[in-house]
């Protein structure tokens, strides 16, 4: 493959010259992009490595290298596109990678679609076929997916249990002037080997396929990687489809309790009242961009260990309304901040004791005529042998620190049973810092 890619870049440097304006499509034969991404897991001449996969499954992206970089939402003509994403809130060593925003737009990208895999090989008029000729001949062959289960040998939580509960109800006593505030939980977890994140992000995709799943490398320091059910927003030639996603019970293995969970979801209040705070906030910024808006059905959406509430919103979108406009709009929704979102935004950063980073965020892509944007939720931060997994939880009238606490844990249960199974109700071993 390597040889075929090069000679056709060599020979379009004949034809183009050595700064071509357009990009060079180059159709390849079918390979799984997964084992691609973890053949360079070793290489750092090839950054930044980026992985994504729309919930429909409809398009598959790796991305190697970078002709661009952007650090605010980027404006694309015909032939650009840029990865990236916005952060929640950015600060601190270990986000140095992740600032508040970063869009690149790759050197080489393997797009699977429609069953086809092609290589567009970018260009702007700058950028030196050179260079991309170097990316091709270090790229290693694909290597294949194993096991992803690691040896846990430390954890730890921040907020710890005695902290969470007081924080929901510092949350809970300001209830009037914030009707809703989604706290978080960051859980460090310390490996006794270092973390490969394409086998564990090949199990995640089986275990919740209908999800989006990505992965952002920007040099070897961090990987930020996710398996998220919630979509921001998806624009494609003017016509948005979004959804308000809240409200979480678990999944059971029994078909008949499972069921009873699902009813419940759809009957508890307190999760009505919750969402109810996701979805006004949804049509209240969209009324500003749009004058045909429309709500399907709530459905419930079901997860490996979760279930959500789940109400799809569409709409039309006024002429001129910009990926920046909708970007500031809906990010961040009240399913991961809070509502009124100003006021649960300040409580957040002065209450909780971590710093988000690109955790509640929102990462995609953005295309001239079509952006996909999820909500960086169910995701972690690799950093060698380290893994920090976040999780949120909506707190309204009525919520309970400890149901709430409980909640936590089955967000991060999927991931927890993929790297090392015991650890899915283990809270108590000793977190050793030597271990760092």
């Amino acid at each position: 493959m390597k040889n075929s890619i090069i000679q056709q870049l060599i020979a379009y440097k004949k034809e183009q010259g050595e700064r071509p304006l357009l990009n060079l499509k180059i159709s390849l034969h079918k390979i799984e992009l997964l084992p691609l991404l973890k053949g360079q897991q070793h290489t750092t001449n090839l950054f930044p490595i980026i992985y994504w996969q729309d919930k429909d499954a409809m398009q598959t992206i790796a991305c190697f290298g970078s002709i661009s970089e952007q650090s605010k939402v980027p404006k694309t003509d015909d032939q650009s596109c840029y990865f990236g994403g916005l952060a929640f809130q950015q600060e601190g060593k270990q986000w140095s990678d992740f600032p508040a925003i970063k869009f690149i737009r790759p050197a080489l990208e393997f797009k699977l679609e429609n069953n086809s895999l092609n290589l567009i090989c970018h260009f702007d008029g700058k950028y030196a076929i050179d260079k991309t000729i170097t990316l091709v001949q270090h790229l290693n062959a694909p290597i294949q997916l194993t096991s992803a289960s690691s040896n846990i040998i430390g954890r730890k939580n921040t907020p710890n249990k005695g902290e969470w509960a007081k924080l929901v109800n510092l949350a809970i006593k300001n209830i009037a002037q914030l009707p809703k505030v989604v706290l978080s939980r960051e859980t460090e977890l310390i490996c006794d080997n270092d973390v490969c994140h394409w086998n564990i992000l090949n199990v995640w995709q089986k275990k919740n396929p209908t999800s989006f799943l990505f992965s952002f490398q920007f040099s070897n320091n961090a990987t930020f990687i996710g398996c998220s059910p919630e979509r921001l927003f998806l624009c494609n030639k003017g016509t948005l489809q979004t959804e308000a996603l809240a409200g979480t019970v678990d999944r059971s293995h029994d078909k008949p309790k499972d069921a009873a969970l699902l009813q419940g979801l759809l009957n508890d209040l307190k999760i009505h009242r919750e969402h109810y705070f996701v979805q006004e906030f949804i049509i209240t910024n969209l009324k500003k961009l749009s004058d045909d808006i429309q709500q399907a059905p709530a459905h419930v959406m079901q997860l490996h260990k979760v279930q959500h509430l789940c109400v799809p919103i569409y709409a039309h979108l006024k002429k001129g309304t910009t990926n920046t406009l909708l970007l500031n709009k809906l990010h961040p929704t009240p399913a991961v901040g809070g509502f009124p979102k100003l006021p649960a935004l300040q409580f957040i950063v002065e209450n909780e004791p971590y710093t988000r980073g690109w955790y509640t965020g929102t990462v995609g892509y953005i295309r001239q005529e079509k952006c996909d944007f999820c909500v960086a939720i169910r995701s972690a931060l690799i950093l060698k042998k380290r893994i920090k997994i976040f999780a949120g939880a909506g707190i309204v009238a009525g919520s309970i620190a400890n149901l709430e606490w409980q909640e936590l844990n089955s967000k991060i249960s999927t991931l927890l049973s993929i790297i090392d199974n015991k650890w899915v109700t283990n809270e108590k071993k000793p977190y050793k810092n030597k271990c760092l």
